[in-house]
């Protein structure tokens, strides 16, 4: 059963379009600290967990939540998964760029998970999720912390096997 919660082209859709394009925006033109195949895997790394996640808890049996105007999936849903390229690329470059060591990795994926969860909340207000079977918002935050961590993994885990120094 298909549920419709608007018809209209409005601020849920207006926002992943100003995320969309301002965040690859940004992508394009910061100083490049990666190869660009590196760059590619961390690119790759928000659009894949990003999907697996919401395709794995918004659809049955689950199904705790909706993106944007319907329960289906749509153009705009797409978007709002590509647009999680640059989040994972842009989490990445600032841990490279501060030098992110020993303790202070939790306190920046605290941080970056907090992040995570107000960017969350402001969707919520503007109608991009919809929440259902008493998902609360704060269920949300172990998954940013998990996915947030394993990109730290996988960051160390590349350059293990490929240590040539970032430009």
């Amino acid at each position: 059963m298909t549920i419709v919660y608007e018809n209209s082209f409005d601020w849920n859709e207006w926002f992943v379009i100003i995320a969309f394009v301002s965040l690859h925006f940004l992508f394009w033109k910061m100083p490049k600290i990666f190869t660009p195949l590196k760059a590619t895997a961390f690119y790759l790394y928000g659009v894949s967990f990003i999907t697996f996640f919401d395709h794995t808890i918004s659809v049955g049996p689950w199904d705790f939540y909706d993106v944007n105007d319907s329960s289906n999936y749509q153009f705009f849903d797409f978007l709002s998964y590509i647009t999680m390229g640059p989040v994972s690329y842009f989490f990445l470059y600032f841990y490279v760029k501060w030098e992110i060591k020993g303790w202070m990795n939790l306190v920046f994926i605290l941080i970056g998970s907090g992040f995570a969860l107000l960017v969350e909340w402001f969707a919520v207000q503007i109608d991009l999720y919809h929440f259902s079977k008493g998902y609360r918002m704060c269920w949300s935050f172990p998954i940013y912390f998990f996915m947030q961590s394993f990109l730290i993994v996988y960051y160390h885990l590349v350059n293990r096997k490929n240590p040539r120094p970032e430009n």
